[in-house]
């Protein structure tokens, strides 16, 4: 980008185009989806939002939610007009919202830009799911009389004990992942558990994407049964864990694991205005809860979902909202909590502090938040399956907020409905806490919000009238009964459980007419009349009769067999068992109908509920339970509007026909086999193992071909100008995803009708199938096609369904390898720290191997292994000359555990390590020293000729090299036994336990000559060199042997001869001789070494001279002062020269002054030819 771009534009140009109304208003992130891809989901916003305020005015909480829900729709029939006829000309898919003024869309840019313009269109949103918080498993504090610490901090026993207020009335809700209907702690507190055991799920359970198996709640993440069971459960046994456990809960499921879709929190959102019967019509105001939980939220302030609040306060629904888990910074606070309507709750601990990770203010407008701090650490609460967890989070404090609400709305009718001044009284009530970190006052800052939550303080605070006291007895058979439960229902509703003794007392109950119930599990009810004056005492005892009971018995199973460990639950009473291994069970209960409720002890089956008669006669029955696995422990779960992923790279596939390889960017397990590549097929298909390009789709396990594969949509395809199959990688380690996508696929067999489909492949083990454009033709919807996965070789599958219509359009499919684990990470070699290739992976369990596995070229493993129930596992990681890695791991079935493992190793090298070429003449022997070094692990190490050739030896030739240390070795070349004119050949071999270089072979050539002379030219006397080498004295030729011609002198000097080690060569030169000849040489190459020096003050240029061999040039314009740099230096010159006629003939040629040599070899290389 050029700067001279950036400044003041001269007084004649014309300013910049103001942006289309398309760049304003439209997200960037949707502008970047249109741009490249066909349709994208995105959320038209409406400028205008209706006033409800009017609302407030209502007397009865249904017309205030009717006056809301009545000005809402008339607000969005209007303005949303104008768009709703441009989709419909489009025929885009779309949903409006009436609570927010919104729309959800599918189209493409060319209708983003037609909404854009529209004036009434105040912004196009991406279509982006909300965090659900995954909340840390916390720990566990004790409990206070019996009762869970958060719940005594906030007081909300002295509620239950001194007013006898436990909710009662008062209809809770969540917007959150669901609730466990069956669990003891809330099984009897949902408003559509019926008298007579039955539920009725009508207006009291909302699922918008239809997840929960049949029409019961459920709860596939644990998150919303915990937070419903910190506003009103307890089972009665000790587990005493909400605050408002009089107050019956609905429930509306927006959100799963991986996070709330916009659309789903928006159907909740009205739903709770006015709840729907189970086909979602009928809507009803008057049976909108009081209070509603939200446990959910973004980290940013986005007001998206400021309309919904404003309209649930209108009709007198308070919501509660966590506050955040971003802290300790300040500006952390998220939303909706962090709205100015909204009152949001900030998390402390059992110590009193303030939890770390509680997100601060300021909110909104620069306004405090969070309002209000509750209990969020350590908080135990119910989960799905019947037990219990402990969590932290904010979305833990947040329904101790409501349940206080909850309390309040119970004890004083007065202020059920007024938000804004339930809000007052939990400020003015709550416990203040100063602390500026984040600014603020010590009443009012922005880490505390108004204080600590102090339910008891605020129940208190409300206006509650005349009062009177109401107290008795119960007996059964005349004995006191503890544990009974006292009811009154008339001016204000409260419950009492009687003492040990039997008796009961209520201290402030509201003058007036009341029916009042006694009950206990066992006995029959005992109702009557009492009327409350003020300031009065009234008794009221009860003598309970015994109920008539019966008994069942039977077996639990599983396809046939005994269910050991299955736990038996009777809703409304405290009954359960757990099977044992025979699966039997026998329950005696009161006569009557009621709801069992069966949670498997294994992952083979799901939870079902049973109605079950008992009556007089004793009676028999077998209860069998569903299973949803296949061999080898494969579960799937349909998860509700998740993103649909896109592939990026085409693949070369095209007509009806054919599959193309890939290979993997990460190691992939499926039924306890790893898999680098895999082959996409036109079908449908992605097959690791055998693969096949029929269309024909059968049903799963199939012995047939393919096997080894993932089949989303196995079915007759037919590829035209608007297909294609595509593949996409994303995520970073360990949570690396690998995409296929067919798109825009013709069912051949149902033309015209097309589907988008793809297959995601988790770094975990697991993998997702995504269904794209499914509309309602019979094909689209899979009634042709086989979706499931398979193992190796066909004899076992997960079939999710096969020629059914059992697919819908935007549903996602999750698997899972319920019952093992995978272990994976990347081997590298500790001394490089690159990827090591070929490593043996071994998981064991008590001493037995259970999977095996080997690293890729990158280093990457991957191993699954049968993990049905948590257990101890070691890995060990080794490779061929590493030392091995061991490692524990804590497996259970679905499990992922991932570790790098750095194998040390020894790095021996050799210095020098290029080898050895020399000359050793017959008969003698030479030697040669090289070092070894280690850079690693220490290690051993042996030397020594590789085929064991006794001329080759080395001393030492065995050791040990400590990590840093370094060995001198004497290498020997004897050629004591070669025949002249020979060659010896070897290698010298290293060996160490060094794994990137196990062998180092140090190549060994040994010229054995048959003729060889060397001449100290000058010199009187013979000369043994550095090396041993024996140079005879210069001579005079004669004919049969050697010598120089011509020789005019010689010249001799006592000084030291620079650059060389052979003093004696160097310090005598003959002067003058014109050629050394040499007689009986047998035929071949020879090398010539010559060694010269100036050993007077001769200058450059003073002396030169050429070197003819055999009549040819081979050194020419020999200038030794100048090539030596001065006098008194040594000069070497080697060539070879090829020999035929048994005669060397060196001539040394000089137009001036005479040419000087010190040294003279010619050697016999039988090695160079």
């Amino acid at each position: 980008m050029s700067l001279s771009l950036i400044g003041v534009l001269p007084a004649s140009a014309s300013p910049p185009p103001e942006p289309s109304p398309y760049a304003q208003k439209t997200a960037g992130a949707v502008r970047e989806q249109l741009a490249s891809e066909d349709r994208v989901t995105f959320w038209v916003q409406l400028g205008e939002q209706a006033d409800t305020s009017a609302a407030r005015k209502e007397r009865k909480k249904a017309d205030r939610g009717r006056a809301v829900i009545a000005a809402k729709k008339a607000e969005a029939g209007r303005s949303q007009a104008g768009v709703v006829s441009l989709l419909k000309k489009a025929g885009a898919r779309y949903t409006s919202y009436w609570i927010a003024n919104t729309l959800k869309v599918t189209g493409d840019r060319d209708l983003a830009r037609k909404i854009a313009a529209r004036p009434e269109v105040a912004s196009i949103e991406e279509d982006k799911a909300l965090v659900l918080p995954h909340a840390t498993t916390g720990g566990r504090v004790s409990t206070v009389d019996g009762v869970e610490w958060n719940i005594d901090r906030i007081n909300a026993p002295k509620v239950w004990n001194g007013l006898g207020k436990h909710g009662e009335g008062v209809v809770v809700a969540n917007i959150d992942s669901g609730v466990d209907y069956r669990h003891p702690a809330l099984a009897a507190n949902y408003r559509g558990h019926r008298a007579d055991g039955t539920v009725d799920n009508a207006y009291n359970w909302f699922d918008p994407a239809d997840e929960c198996t049949g029409d019961d709640p459920c709860d596939n993440d644990g998150h919303g049964t915990h937070t419903m069971g910190t506003m009103v459960g307890d089972d009665g046994t000790g587990n005493a864990v909400g605050a408002a456990p009089g107050a019956t809960w609905i429930a509306a499921k927006a959100c799963e694991d991986d996070g709330c879709p916009r659309d789903a929190l928006l159907a909740a959102g009205q739903w709770i205005l006015a709840p729907t019967d189970a086909a979602g019509a009928d809507p009803r105001p008057d049976l909108a809860p009081d209070v509603v939980n939200n446990s959910w939220g973004t980290t940013t302030l986005d007001l998206w979902y400021k309309a919904t609040v404003q309209a649930w306060r209108d009709a007198g629904i308070f919501a509660s909202f966590s506050n955040g888990n971003t802290g300790p910074d300040c500006v952390t606070t998220g939303s909706p909590g962090g709205y100015d309507n909204a009152y949001a709750s900030g998390a402390f601990d059992s110590d009193g502090d303030i939890a770390d990770f509680s997100s601060r203010g300021a909110g909104e407008g620069s306004g405090i938040k969070p309002d209000i701090a509750a209990p969020g650490v350590d908080i135990r609460s119910a989960w799905p399956g019947g037990g219990y967890q402990s969590l932290n989070g904010t979305s833990m404090a947040a329904p101790h907020t409501a349940a206080t609400v909850a309390l309040m709305w119970s004890a004083s009718p007065a202020i059920r409905g007024d938000v804004a001044e339930t809000e007052r009284l939990l400020d003015s009530t709550a416990v203040d806490t100063f602390d500026p970190a984040c600014g603020g006052t010590a009443a009012n800052n922005n880490v505390w919000g108004e204080g600590k939550l102090d339910a008891y303080a605020a129940v208190m605070a409300t206006p509650r009238g005349p009062l009177g006291t109401l107290s008795g007895t119960v007996t059964a058979d005349g004995k006191p009964l503890a544990g009974a439960t006292v009811r009154l229902d008339g001016p204000m509703r409260a419950s009492v459980r009687t003492a040990d003794d039997g008796t009961y007392a209520l201290d402030k109950v509201t003058a007036g007419d009341y029916t009042v119930s006694v009950s206990r599990y066992g006995y029959l009810t005992d109702r009557a009349a009492v009327t409350v004056v003020a300031n009065t005492g009234v008794t009221r005892n009860a003598d309970l009769k015994t109920a008539p009971t019966g008994t069942v018995t039977g077996t639990v199973r599983v396809k046939g067999g005994p269910a050991a460990g299955a736990k038996l639950e009777v809703s409304g009473t405290p009954v359960s068992l757990t099977t044992a291994a025979d699966g039997r069970y026998a329950l005696e209960l009161p006569l009557g109908d009621y709801q069992l409720a069966i949670t498997p002890g294994d992952k083979c089956a799901r939870a079902v509920v049973f109605t079950l008669a008992v009556a007089a006669e004793p009676s028999a029955r077998d209860l069998d339970l569903p299973l949803r696995t296949d061999g080898y422990g494969t579960t799937c779960q349909v998860v509700a509007d998740a993103p649909y992923p896109t592939g990026e790279v085409k693949l070369p596939l095209s007509g009806a026909a054919g599959g193309t390889p890939v290979n993997l960017p990460f190691p992939v397990a499926l039924y306890g086999r790893t898999y680098t590549a895999a082959n996409v097929t036109v079908e449908g298909v992605l097959a690791f193992g055998p693969s096949s390009t029929t269309s024909i789709n059968e049903e799963l396990p199939y012995t047939g071909t393919p096997n080894g594969a993932l089949y989303p949509f196995w079915d007759n395809f037919l590829m035209d100008s608007s297909s294609g199959v595509y593949t996409a990688f994303r995520g970073t380690a360990p949570h690396r995803e690998f995409v296929v996508e067919w798109r825009d696929m013709v069912l051949s067999d149902s033309k015209p009708q097309r589907v988008s489909f793809a297959a995601v492949l988790s770094e975990d083990g697991g993998y997702t199938f995504h269904y794209k454009d499914i509309g309602d033709g019979a094909a689209e919807r899979g009634s042709s096609a086989t979706v499931g996965a398979e193992n190796h070789d066909g004899t076992d599958a997960f079939q999710y369904s096969c020629d059914e219509t059992a697919l819908h359009d935007g549903m996602t499919i999750a698997f899972r390898p319920a019952k093992s684990a995978s272990v994976a990470g990347t081997v590298t070699d500790a001394n490089d720290g690159k990827a090591l290739a070929g490593a043996e992976v071994t998981v064991s369990r008590d001493g037995a191997t259970v999977g095996t596995g080997t690293s890729g070229a990158d280093g990457q493993y991957l191993v699954q292994v049968p993990a049905a129930e948590k257990d101890a596992y070691e890995v060990r990681v080794g490779a061929s000359h590493y030392e091995t890695a061991t490692r524990s791991a804590a497996l259970g079935g679905g499990d992922v555990s991932r570790a790098d493992s750095a194998l040390r190793t020894g790095l021996v090298t050799a210095s020098p390590d290029e080898g050895w070429r020399l000359v050793v003449p017959a008969g003698e022997r030479r030697t040669r020293a090289f070092t070894l070094a280690n850079a690693g692990l220490a290690a051993d190490y042996t030397v020594g000729e590789k085929d064991g050739a006794g001329w080759l030896t080395a001393a030492p030739a065995t050791g040990s090299l400590a990590t840093g240390g370094t060995r001198k070795v004497t290498v020997t070349f004897d050629a004591s036994d070669a025949t002249p004119g020979t060659v010896l050949r070897g290698t010298l071999r290293v060996a160490s336990r060094s794994g990137r270089a196990p062998v180092l072979d140090l190549p060994v050539v040994v010229a054995v000559p048959a003729y060889r002379t060397a001449v100290d030219a000058g010199s009187a006397t013979a000369v043994t060199d550095t090396a041993g080498d024996l140079w005879a004295p210069d001579r005079a030729y004669t004919e049969g042997s050697y010598g120089y011609l011509g020789r005019k002198g010689t010249v001799t000097t006592r000084k030291t001869i620079a650059n060389t080690d052979e003093q004696q060569l160097f310090s005598s030169a003959a002067k003058g001789a014109y050629e050394y000849r040499f007689d009986g040489l047998p035929e071949g190459v020879y090398e010539v070494e010559l060694g010269f020096a100036e050993l007077s003050s001769t200058q450059p240029g003073r002396r030169l001279f050429d070197v003819l061999a055999e009549g040819v040039q081979e050194v020419p314009d020999v200038d030794i002062a100048l090539e030596a740099g001065g006098p008194y230096r040594a000069l070497s010159k080697t060539f070879t020269v090829r020999v035929g006629d048994g005669q060397l003939n060196l001539r040394f040629a000089s137009p001036a002054d005479q040419p000087v040599v010190n040294a003279i070899r010619v050697t016999h290389r039988p090695d160079l030819g």
